[in-house]
């Protein structure tokens, strides 16, 4: 019939062999939106992934994660709040020193000797932020629309004078119901100071997807001139389908954390970001994929927060294949000449190790064949069956995957020396 490996190649959804994908995804009704797009990651592990509960940075640490990041084209990187500490204050200045490639951003509130501290970290860039539920305004900090207005203009002004190029990041945009606040807010804001960038902040991850796109359409019409952002979390899992959405409507840059770190349910994963608009979005970030993995460990490693192994894009059992049928089709496919089998993508693309079968509960007669073959072990057919029977009951007993030698011990206890 023709279905072979020379019938997908040169289309968008299985690129190089390396990943195949769905090709929904690059149908004109569904692509029309992405097309054409330039995305920017904006990194926030080392400010608001280290809001992470038990997580901590020293300097030297920060100085660590940012030159992985860094390394693998991140555009932007949000290196603290200064006020927060010194020890933050000190890593900043230490950062900012390494003369990295990727732009470096202070985090402050909307409150000039934030500025200025972040003036001293070295920083050509702040992110300014203020609350923009129009209740918490109030309750919380006795404002007003006029007076949050005064606040704003006030302290980006100052921010344009001293040569910032300021972002303005309104948070817990996404709970407050008086969109009339919001839309005289950022239009006077955008027309009576320098603005670089306006982030929408769905703070603790209550807007749907489809509100989130909705949002980014209002927002275009409000400041029309501009660049949109988005900040979300994922409280409801449904973080990276807000992004989609956000950047199909509008948005030119995401935040993201790496390994998904942050308050609570963590933010948006920067590496999952990167992979997701890479692949089942055509959109070019720039970011070097086959350091996914590297930066990943170095995360991990420094904020002592283990990953799942069944995490998306970077869980270490990803390129791991035990189920019996998954083994089978894997050697099946590969014969066929596919590299790209049984997964979205081959390891490799992130800078993981290459794909391999593994001996465990689920294990089946191919994955013992395969093993066979790699010892030089002949057995008979029989003797498969009692091979794989074993080490299914021996993978359920100890609920981990078996060891080489575990499997040559039932090798000959079932074949003989």
């Amino acid at each position: 019939m023709g279905y072979d490996v020379e019938r997908l190649k040169g289309t968008e959804h299985f690129v190089n062999g390396k990943w195949w994908v769905s090709p929904l995804n690059f149908e004109p009704e569904v692509i029309s939106d992405f097309r054409g797009k330039t995305v920017q990651i904006h990194d926030v592990t080392l400010r608001d992934g280290e809001q992470t509960v038990g997580v901590a940075f020293s300097p030297e640490e920060r100085v660590a994660i940012a030159e992985a990041l860094a390394d693998i084209g991140i555009h932007r990187l949000e290196i603290g709040m200064p006020p927060a500490s010194p020890e933050i204050l000190e890593g900043m200045k230490r950062i900012v020193k390494r003369n990295l490639n990727s732009e470096m951003v202070a985090f402050v509130r909307t409150i000039k000797k934030d500025i200025d501290l972040a003036i001293e970290s070295g920083v050509n860039t702040a992110i300014l932020e203020h609350i923009m539920n129009p209740y918490a305004c109030d309750a919380a900090y006795g404002l007003c629309k006029e007076e949050v207005l005064d606040r704003l203009i006030t302290t980006t002004k100052y921010a344009n004078e001293n040569n910032l190029k300021t972002i303005f990041m309104g948070w817990d945009l996404t709970r407050g119901d008086d969109w009339d606040y919001v839309k005289e807010i950022y239009s006077t804001l955008a027309r009576e100071t320098k603005l670089d960038g306006i982030v929408a902040v769905d703070t603790v991850g209550v807007a749907s997807p489809r509100a989130v796109g909705y949002l980014f359409r209002k927002l275009k019409e409000w400041v029309p001139d501009v660049p949109l952002e988005f900040h979300t979390h994922n409280e409801f899992g449904l973080a990276n389908a807000g992004v989609l959405e956000a950047v199909a409507n509008g948005a030119s840059v995401i935040h993201t954390a790496y390994n998904g770190l942050g308050d609570r349910t963590g933010n948006v994963a920067t590496e999952e970001v990167v992979m997701m608009l890479e692949l089942l979005a055509g959109i070019k970030t720039g970011i070097r994929l086959d350091g996914i993995m590297n930066a990943s460990v170095t995360v991990e490693n420094i904020s002592r927060r283990a990953l799942a192994g069944n995490k998306p894009i970077v869980g270490r059992d990803l390129n791991k294949l035990e189920t019996g049928i998954a083994a089978d089709l894997h050697r099946k496919f590969k014969d066929a000449g596919f590299d790209v089998t049984i997964q979205a993508f081959v390891p490799e693309v992130v800078g993981m190790e290459p794909y391999h079968l593994v001996l465990g509960k689920n294990s089946g007669a191919a994955t013992i064949e395969y093993y066979l073959d790699v010892h030089g072990i002949k057995a008979t057919e029989d003797q498969i069956k009692e091979i794989t029977d074993r080490v299914k009951s021996q993978g359920r007993v100890q609920h981990t995957l078996l060891t080489n030698a575990q499997f040559l011990k039932i090798c000959r206890d079932v074949i003989g020396s």
